[in-house]
């Protein structure tokens, strides 16, 4: 059954002052330019979006309902709205989440995928804004799958309780660039026990890997090796998260004073880097930011560890240019931006 009109989008977009045409409410055509904008810039390859006013009309009028993940996030960037005030979740979706929060139903995959999809969008927007402007939404979220995964049965529990170790995992790496260490700590332990129980190598792997990144943050070397190490044990997990675990490894070597074994592990690091997929949407949502551009910064990370410093410089400058133009500015960036300012 349609739904009708998204007049929450639409009231959204007149609600904003034109750019263009002080004064006015924001078009179509201006507010599809803007996510368009919005897009290719996250973009890491910096390819042009085909979003357009016809796009927007179509969900406006409810044509379409649940746009992508990235359309989502720009929409919610730039018209500074969650995307249940935008209208973008769809009312079977609502519907279905309430149920199984109230307990009248069993909890189904296709709740779960629903919270998911936020999710995704939400990793996006964190990356044009800061941890500090979505880390609300995500512990909602993690309060709504709380709920799901206890009112969950028979496989369907395994994913919820698999979504809730990744909402976990997110939390506790929302947790270090506002410096609460110890809710990093007790989120991301959560996220590995959760990982454990629901059998999956993927969100283990990365939260032991957030594990060992705050260990190395506060130069813990000997757990942030030991965390490094078990991140890497499983072989099922995707080329993208085992790249970014040989560099971290190489990191944690070179700050440890081993030379020889550190070298020998960026040089892994970038065989695995040479294999990576050449479109980025052929790795999970959670790891899309597995490019070229981001591990040329890691590697700057691994070489001023190692004490080059001239060359550290010079690759995270390179690096940075490389990147989708909002990364530049993403909290997570600022690592970098001070490594490509060494030798100035």
């Amino acid at each position: 059954m349609a739904e009708g009109p998204n007049a929450q989008l639409r009231q959204a977009r007149e609600a904003m002052s034109s750019r263009l045409y002080p004064g006015t409410p924001m078009g179509r055509d201006e507010l599809s330019a803007l996510v368009r904008d919005w897009i290719t810039a996250q973009d890491p390859k910096g390819r042009l979006s085909a979003f357009d006013a016809n796009h927007l009309g179509k969900l406006e009028r409810g044509s379409v309902r649940r746009p992508g993940a990235l359309v989502r996030a720009a929409l919610c960037s730039i018209l500074g709205a969650s995307e249940r005030d935008l209208g973008l979740v769809s009312a079977q979706d609502q519907e279905r989440v309430s149920q199984a929060l109230s307990g009248r139903v069993r909890t189904d995959s296709k709740a779960l995928q629903a919270i998911a999809e936020v999710l995704a969008s939400v990793r996006r927007l964190e990356d044009a804004t800061s941890a500090g402007e979505v880390i609300s939404t995500v512990e909602a979220q993690r309060s709504m799958v709380e709920r799901l995964a206890r009112n969950s049965r028979g496989p369907v529990r395994g994913q919820a309780v698999g979504l809730l170790s990744e909402l976990e995992q997110y939390l506790g790496w929302l947790s270090i660039p506002l410096d609460q260490w110890k809710d990093s700590e007790r989120h991301l332990d959560r996220a590995s026990s959760l990982a454990l129980e629901s059998d999956d190598p993927e969100r283990l792997s990365l939260a032991l890997s957030f594990s060992a990144y705050r260990n190395l943050r506060q130069d813990n070397l000997r757990s942030a090796e030991a965390l490094n190490e078990a991140a890497g044990r499983d072989p099922r997990v995707n080329i993208g998260l085992r790249t970014y675990n040989e560099f971290q490894r190489a990191e944690v070597l070179a700050k440890d004073g081993l030379r020889t074994e550190a070298l020998k592990s960026l040089s892994h690091a970038d065989e695995l880097a040479d294999r990576l997929p050449e479109d980025p949407d052929e790795l999970p949502d959670s790891g899309y930011w597995y490019v070229p551009s981001f591990f040329h910064g890691q590697r700057a990370f691994v070489l001023h560890a190692l004490g080059e410093n001239k060359e550290a410089a010079r690759i995270a400058r390179e690096a940075i240019r490389a990147m989708p133009s909002s990364w530049r500015e993403a909290e997570w960036a600022s690592r970098r931006k001070k490594l490509a300012e060494l030798d100035s």
